[in-house]
């Protein structure tokens, strides 16, 4: 089970103890209002658009399931990319989606109830922009604020059409999720942008009512120790043979394997000590891994295969997409 994040784990694990006050984490200040100049600049280029943000108040440190759970129904998911482990979620409701759509195909925001629909690859193009205007100015408005411990960077890398695919896209981990409320063509709809972000910087912390205790910092070091990275290595097969055989190995050469070894793969840490067991697979024409109980490891063997040719360049949320639609048949 994921540990809880470094905030909820010294609030749930320190409240109540009798052994020193609990600290409460220091959040940024002026959110709000970075919020409403960084909607209103993002709208700006839309005549018709009128956006009036209303910022709700942040839901800090949730678990994966947590912010799933609080996502609207009727949404546009888009996934951004903030450099190694630092996936985030833009989420418009389809409030937000029509009013962009309209005000650039009609020139103004139509009074109509938002359409309870699924979003299609073309509101994600029309929205696209707008994202990217809002994400800029957020991040040039919370620049260098103290508090800030999710990444600033973000840019759009795909739209996401299927929730399953979000198992894959985001790891399970703390997460801030942001909420904003915006009335839109002066108020001909209305609709809420809501961020998803990871916690991946460290927090800083203010004292409540008094300087805590050592036993505080041990009890939080099980939650930052689930932090940190952890770089894994999926061994196919292995096998034995004289130098002499290997120096002869040329492009091309193949060395068998029975149809059973791919259900004997192995992941190790880098050292080379097996950690899990996985059998070889494959889902939407691509390798894949599966793993499996246990923690016996039968002996291994090893093949050779030419390198393929690099497939084109893809943003990382696309490739995750493409591995996770089900294959044929």
């Amino acid at each position: 089970m994921a540990e809880s994040g470094f905030n909820a784990a010294l609030r749930k694990k320190l409240a109540g103890t009798g052994a020193g006050a609990a600290r409460a984490a220091l959040r940024p200040d002026g959110l709000s209002a970075a919020l409403t100049r960084a909607l209103r600049k993002a709208a700006a280029p839309y005549e018709g658009l009128m956006a009036t943000p209303d910022p709700q108040e942040a839901q800090w440190d949730m678990t994966l399931a947590e912010a799933r759970a609080a996502l609207p129904e009727h949404r546009l998911l888009a996934v951004l990319e903030g450099g190694p482990g630092a996936r985030a979620l833009c989420i418009l409701e389809n409030g937000v989606v029509d009013a962009l759509v309209e005000v650039q195909t009609t020139g103004r925001v139509d009074t109509a109830p938002a359409m309870l629909r699924a979003t299609t690859q073309i509101d994600a193009a029309l929205s696209r922009d707008f994202i990217g205007l809002f994400l800029s100015g957020f991040a040039a408005e919370m620049g260098g604020q103290a508090g800030v411990n999710w990444p600033l960077g973000l840019t759009y890398g795909a739209c996401v059409t299927d929730d399953r695919q979000l198992d894959l896209l985001l790891p399970d981990r703390p997460y801030h999720l942001i909420t904003v409320q915006l009335s839109l063509g002066d108020g001909a709809k209305t609709g809420r942008i809501m961020l998803l972000v990871p916690v991946t910087g460290e927090t800083a912390y203010q004292a409540e009512d008094g300087p805590g205790d050592g036993l505080a910092w041990a009890r939080l070091w099980p939650a930052i120790a689930s932090e940190a990275p952890v770089a894994l290595e999926a061994v196919l097969l292995r096998q034995t043979m004289p130098l002499a055989r290997l120096q002869g190995l040329d492009v091309g050469d193949v060395l068998e394997f029975d149809r059973a070894d791919l259900a004997q793969m192995r992941v190790t840490d880098v050292k080379g000590k097996p950690v899990l067991r996985a059998r070889l697979g494959a889902v939407a024409g691509k390798r894949a891994l599966c793993l499996m109980p246990g923690a016996g490891l039968p002996p291994q063997k090893i093949v050779a295969k030419p390198a393929p040719e690099p497939a084109p360049e893809k943003t990382p949320a696309e490739r995750l997409i493409d591995a996770a639609m089900p294959g044929p048949g």
